[in-house]
């Protein structure tokens, strides 16, 4: 039964938004599994990644686009560890968009054999087009994060 005339919208609202998220936890686990055929099916065509200079990983800030560029850095990150994961501490669903806390970790740094584990915290908005995954911007911290999807950071 409509309300209304806003229940069918806030449910078909509320269905995209649950695909939204469902999208984002295949993308963290395809990143961690280094599944480039399983991202080829989720990132749209035109995907658009800007990386923040905070990154130790990474030099500078740097905005790549489409498969061909993102998945070679992806991979230069990656293959420094013999074990390498991406993980979602949060996920975020921010309306039309979903902001993610991440967290990347590697060990055995070049075939090192290394116990410790080296981390990175990400703090994402994710954007998306006709279903897919279309433009990921990393910020600095939670709050930006949360700031630029016009939410409040109710952890400060």
């Amino acid at each position: 039964m409509e309300s209304g005339g806003l229940g069918p919208s806030r449910d078909t609202a509320r269905a995209m938004s649950q695909e939204n998220v469902e999208i984002v936890r295949r993308d963290v686990a395809a990143r961690s599994a280094r599944d480039w055929a399983a991202l080829a099916e989720i990132w749209h065509s035109d995907i658009e990644l800007e990386v923040v200079a905070k990154l130790e990983l990474v030099a500078g800030a740097a905005t790549f686009r489409g498969l061909e560029e993102i998945r070679p850095f992806f991979e230069s990150l990656s293959s420094l560890y013999s074990e390498y994961r991406v993980e979602a501490g949060e996920i975020i669903d921010a309306g039309d968009q979903i902001v993610t806390v991440e967290r990347i970790e590697g060990r055995g740094v070049k075939g090192s054999g290394a116990p410790t584990w080296v981390h990175e915290d990400l703090f994402r908005l994710i954007s998306f087009k006709d279903g897919k995954i279309w433009r990921v911007k990393e910020y600095p911290s939670r709050a930006e994060a949360l700031e630029a999807a016009g939410m409040a950071d109710d952890e400060e």
